[in-house]
């Protein structure tokens, strides 16, 4: 009877309906979408534009520094790396996709993760091409993103080499937590600069401390709110039916 039973529930039939049943999970897919996306669409149009010349729209290409016409190789490679993590990297979190097209998954999280390594490499020699001579907590900042970055992916590579499915989920969210710690803090400039707006000194002490440590401050949100989420879902998994 048990082998039956295993037979039936092992059937052609029955796993693809249990595949049917696999949520695509759009709601973290699509958050995750809008957020690479706000970094990822203004480089598509810049490397665009980079790579046409400086004179080839007037007006439009006055308004880029013009170190990026003389030095395009940092910011093709450094926003190449970010269009390849914003096409690939979010449809990761999707169980359905990982259930009904594995090789796919696989082969996605490989140009995913290696677009990672190639953004937070690549951010720390755009910074130096750009702000040659500007080594303060800004580039601090950056430097230690960029090694959070490199870090957590290569624990979750780690992991999942060594069949970890559970914990290369759990780091592969702290990846993308730091990732996105250059977003996070347009979020909060938005109400600092309504609550402050009208207090200039504040206001200029605020913006100084933003644009420095702006992204410690993201990645410590972001990670912050990643762990809670681990940590409800170990609590609910614990608790009594």
């Amino acid at each position: 009877m048990e082998i039956a039973n295993y037979r039936r529930e092992n059937t052609p039939v029955d796993q693809n309906s249990r595949a049917k049943k696999t949520p695509f999970n759009w709601p973290v897919v699509g958050f995750l979408l809008f957020m690479t996306a706000i970094p990822a669409i203004p480089a598509f149009f810049l490397i665009a534009l980079v790579l046409l010349g400086p004179s080839t729209i007037e007006g439009v290409s006055s308004t880029i520094d013009p170190l990026h016409f003389s030095t395009p190789a940092a910011v093709i490679i450094h926003g190449g790396s970010g269009i390849l993590f914003f096409l690939t990297m979010p449809f990761q979190f999707s169980p359905s996709l990982r259930e009904k097209k594995e090789n796919w998954h696989k082969k996605g999280g490989y140009v995913a993760v290696l677009s990672g390594y190639v953004m937070a490499i690549s951010g720390i020699w755009l910074h130096h091409v750009l702000f040659p001579d500007i080594f303060g907590m800004r580039y601090v900042s950056l430097a230690i993103v960029s090694a959070g970055m490199c870090i957590a992916f290569s624990v979750a590579l780690f992991c999942i080499i060594q069949r970890n499915i559970h914990s290369h989920i759990q780091w592969m969210c702290r990846a993308v937590a730091i990732s996105l710690a250059v977003v996070t803090p347009i979020f909060l400039e938005i109400p600092i600069f309504l609550m402050l707006g009208q207090l200039d000194e504040i206001l200029r002490l605020a913006s100084q401390f933003m644009h420095n440590y702006d992204r410690l401050l993201g990645m410590g949100i972001n990670l912050m709110l990643v762990e809670y989420i681990f940590y409800k879902r170990l609590r609910q998994a614990g608790m009594p039916k």
